[in-house]
């Protein structure tokens, strides 16, 4: 079986590797931070009302957008890690583990690509009347946005050969 750790120079594995790592990160912090956006009550409005995410329909969307998106990251990370999508043809092992590698990362790139262009497009939200409701939908917009770009970046380095190690080798 192979894996990241091997002789061969490995950048652009261990780069791939630190970018899907931020990408999960991100998505994660992006779904908690959309999901908590809710502390906002519009004084003087008959009947009182209380504004959450839940009220807009891309806000809802960017919650579960990113939540997928952070699972299927998991996984990406578990294949990458157990050695699928990569280089050797020569092994005659399954192809299948790259292939679904390849499908979960289009996937995720299109839940984060859309989602985030979904949040961007509602404008700025509460910025006259809940203004830490608008902060904080601000900043999980900003956050899907990293992960939307990390991950991107992680699809353009894995197939870029970068010249360096960054497992050690045998020292034999």
């Amino acid at each position: 079986m192979s894996g990241w750790w091997e002789d061969e120079p490995n950048g652009s594995k261990a780069v791939g590797l630190l970018l899907r790592l931020s990408a999960l990160i991100l998505a994660l912090a992006s779904a908690v931070m959309m999901a908590t956006a809710d502390d906002c009550a519009i004084a003087g409005a008959t009947p009182p009302t209380a504004v959450t995410y839940r009220d807009y329909g891309a806000f809802v969307y960017l919650v579960w957008a990113n939540v997928a998106a952070t699972v299927l990251q998991a996984a990406a990370v578990y294949l990458q890690l157990s050695g699928a999508g990569g280089d050797d043809d020569d092994d005659g092992g399954s192809q299948v583990p790259g292939v679904v590698l390849v499908v979960v990362d289009v996937l995720a790139q299109a839940l984060l690509y859309s989602s985030t262009g979904a949040a961007y497009g509602c404008g700025k939200v509460g910025v006259d009347v809940c203004v830490a409701f608008g902060e904080q939908v601000g900043r999980s917009k900003l956050l899907s946005f990293g992960a939307s770009v990390s991950l991107g970046l992680a699809a353009v380095v894995k197939d870029v050969s970068l010249p360096f190690n960054v497992w050690p080798g045998s020292s034999d």
